[in-house]
């Protein structure tokens, strides 16, 4: 009797129906509590060449035939260990063979594990010369990771390659729950092939099925193959009952392709949602077009457009040829402006405002780069809203740093805007911006000195129908040169001193800054706004070159940005808290001559903007952030938001928000067809809590609510 005993299971359900290409990731992320971990000395290599050890009670042999085994029946080898109240060993000579056929039944409370898997079952039984193996009304767990089920009868054939459920079960939750599982009538794992087959295959959410397939086959490897993947379901506010069931398609080495049907109650049909990935020499790139012939929701509230077809399509490339080149794609286009209100998506969001439609073609060598691109906008708005796009754009950068104590740098770009109305002003600009930079810094500070000069120039058209409008407070020039230089001197210093009296163990920082910032006024009301707009003043921004975004407006500057900072670092070197407080003084208005600009007839001097942030790490779970800044310009509070946040760990997150901004701040930043909409002319001010907690392994409640005190709503 040697050697060979330990295989009696030893590969029994090993790999049963564990996915790693479906689960593995989403698993390991998961709270393994529960989970068995393999707690004896990790055995290497060939575990068949080791000694056998064998206890019981009682023990008898007519050899060579048999042996029995009973009372407290404990054999172990390798990494293997089976119990069991009786284990009856069998060894008969075949005709003709030369090996005699040997095998085991083991009976009553079968126990066995390894460092895989766990099993448990009444009755075993395993043929040692071919490793075949039953076990009767068993259940198996996986050690180290989540995976188990139960099975009238499982098998292992094939040298170990397939492992066979007759009536079995597979689920990833954790012991104690079945929020999901999937059962089949017959399920045959391939390991070398790396897929299961399931036949009548019914896919269950605590005990009651949702899906039924008479057959289905599920990647279970690392290996690509095609088949369906394991269905998905939830519920939501927005579509009620939804329904998931991917198909993956292995259509070649470097394409692949997800095809999945998503059915949503409340809209009462089918969106087909399909995924299409690539790699070649040109780059890899995803493709997504997402189908819904017809929405129910939709037709009844927008019912003079009839049997509408909703769809997205979204496009992301990216690729490197011969190592300088490159090229881009980010599209992303959806049949209506309420899409990404009524449907979750990846590839969007209603909060962006807008979809982009990008190509780009770049070459980057040493200290250079330049990028050709062209960029569309589709704005998500009802109203009949015009939008500007670059067609084409050419932008240049070329480096030079290290030149003796100087940094330089020379941006160049050239870009033709055209508008989605044909009677809105278009234009193409050109604009060269040589800067010179003068760095020095140390352990405790750091000074930076920097002058540039922006020179552009403007070729406009189609002007006769803004010049016109008695509305248009600014009148168009045909053609415009703006030359500004810009000078700037920024200097932070960084003090640092132990709280041992106050907190022993914990460092205080203080960091305050200043910065000069001159630009000379140009007067640009000639020219039309194609891309700019007022840039958030929190504290970072409070020392940014620009007021605003873009580079149709670039207002006056004669000002002394100040700030301080103070952090508080606990023994381990973590953040507990921060502060931050900075305020704008402005010697002489900061203008741009444009007339639509509200506070540029105000001239106002002195300190106009103020902003403070701050974060206080309350514990490792609790913490606070908040923020508000200030602008007399606008005699009012711009925008302000706290959080308070209760994180758990990496999936149980509680959060509670506010966020304010006003009137005045909203129509200063957004296009007036935003800050006239009913959502926006009395501002924002808005309170919100958002939740995700798992109930179960692969569930979770996810919600977010939002409520404006505005608008009450």
């Amino acid at each position: 009797m040697k050697k060979r005993i330990p295989t009696l299971l030893a590969t029994m359900i090993a790999s049963a129906l564990y996915s790693h290409q479906g689960l593995a990731a989403d698993l390991a992320s998961q709270c393994m509590l529960g989970v068995p971990s393999y707690d004896r000395p990790l055995v290497k290599g060939d575990t068949n060449d080791l000694p056998v050890t064998i206890n019981a009670d009682n023990a008898k042999g007519n050899y060579p035939d048999d042996a029995v085994f009973t009372g407290n029946v404990d054999i172990m080898q390798g990494n293997s260990r089976l119990q069991a109240d009786e284990v009856q060993l069998h060894q008969k000579q075949a005709e003709g063979q030369p090996e005699p056929v040997r095998t085991v039944d083991a009976l009553g409370n079968v126990h066995y594990d390894d460092n895989q898997v766990i099993l448990k079952g009444p009755k075993g039984w395993a043929n040692l010369n071919t490793k075949d193996t039953n076990v009767w009304e068993g259940d198996y767990q996986m050690v180290g990771r989540q995976g188990r089920g139960k099975a009238d009868l499982m098998k292992q054939r094939g040298e170990n390659r397939y492992t066979i459920l007759e009536n079995g079960s597979f689920t990833s939750c954790l012991p104690g729950s079945d929020t999901w599982s999937v059962v089949g009538s017959e399920v045959i794992h391939d390991r070398e092939e790396q897929v299961a087959e399931i036949w009548n295959a019914r896919f269950k959410v605590g005990p009651v099925p949702i899906f039924y397939s008479p057959y289905l086959q599920l990647p279970v490897g690392d290996k690509r193959r095609s088949g369906f993947l394991i269905p998905n379901a939830k519920y939501t506010t927005k579509n009620y009952f939804e329904f998931y069931l991917p198909y993956y398609w292995n259509i070649a080495p470097n394409m692949d392709a997800t095809i999945t049907p998503h059915y949503m109650h409340r809209r009462g049909n089918i969106m087909w949602e399909n995924e299409f990935r690539y790699l070649t020499q040109a780059g890899e790139g995803v493709m997504e077009l997402d189908y819904l012939p017809s929405d129910k929701v939709y037709e009844d509230n927008h019912p003079k457009e009839g049997d509408k077809h909703r769809w997205l399509f979204y496009w992301q490339h990216s690729g490197v040829m011969d190592q300088v080149w490159r090229f881009n794609v980010d599209y992303t286009k959806v049949s209506d402006s309420s899409y990404f209100n009524d449907f979750d998506s990846k590839y969007g969001s209603s909060t962006d405002g807008y979809a982009t439609q990008k190509f780009s073609v770049g070459y980057a060598v040493q200290n250079f780069d330049a990028t050709v691109s062209t960029k569309q906008f589709q704005v998500f708005n009802d109203q009949n809203t015009s939008s500007y796009s670059a067609e084409p754009q050419l932008d240049v950068n070329y480096y030079h740093n290290d030149l003796g104590p100087f940094d330089t740098r020379i941006y160049g770009q050239a870009v033709h805007f055209v508008n989605t109305k044909d009677n809105m002003p278009e234009a193409t600009r050109v604009h060269l911006e040589p800067t010179i930079n003068l760095p020095l810094s140390n352990r405790w500070g750091s000074l930076n000195t920097e002058a540039k000069l922006m020179a552009t120039h403007y070729q406009q058209t189609n002007l006769d129908s803004y010049n016109s409008d008695p509305n248009n407070k600014n009148k168009l020039e045909d053609s415009v040169n703006r030359v500004m230089p810009q000078f700037k001197v920024d200097g932070k210093l960084i003090f640092e001193r132990d709280m041992a009296m106050l907190a022993p163990g914990y460092t205080q920082t203080l960091e305050p800054r200043v910065q000069y910032l001159y630009v000379p006024y140009r007067d640009q009301s000639g020219i039309y706004n194609y891309d700019s707009s007022l840039l958030q003043s929190d504290y970072n921004g409070l020392f940014r070159d620009r007021t605003y975004g873009g580079l149709d407006r670039i207002a006056s500057a004669n000002q002394v940005t100040t700030g301080v900072t103070t952090r508080i670092y606990d023994d381990a070197a973590v953040e507990r808290f921060n502060v931050s407080v900075g305020q704008i003084y402005y010697f002489t208005e900061s203008r741009t001559g444009d007339d639509n600009i509200k506070w540029e007839n105000d001239d106002k001097t002195g300190s106009l903007v103020w902003a403070g942030d701050t974060y206080w790490r309350i514990s490792e779970r609790w913490g606070l952030r908040s923020g508000v800044q200030y602008d007399t310009r606008l005699d009012s509070v711009a925008t302000s938001s706290s959080s308070l946040e209760y994180r758990r760990d990496q999936d149980r997150l509680v959060q509670l928000n506010y966020r304010y901004a006003s009137p005045e701040y909203i129509q200063a930043t957004l296009p007036s067809y935003y800050s006239t909409a009913e959502q926006y002319k009395n501002g924002i001010n808005q309170v919100g809590a958002v939740a995700s907690w798992p109930i179960a392994d692969r569930w979770s409640i996810v919600g977010a609510y939002y409520f404006d005190t505005n608008s009450s709503k």
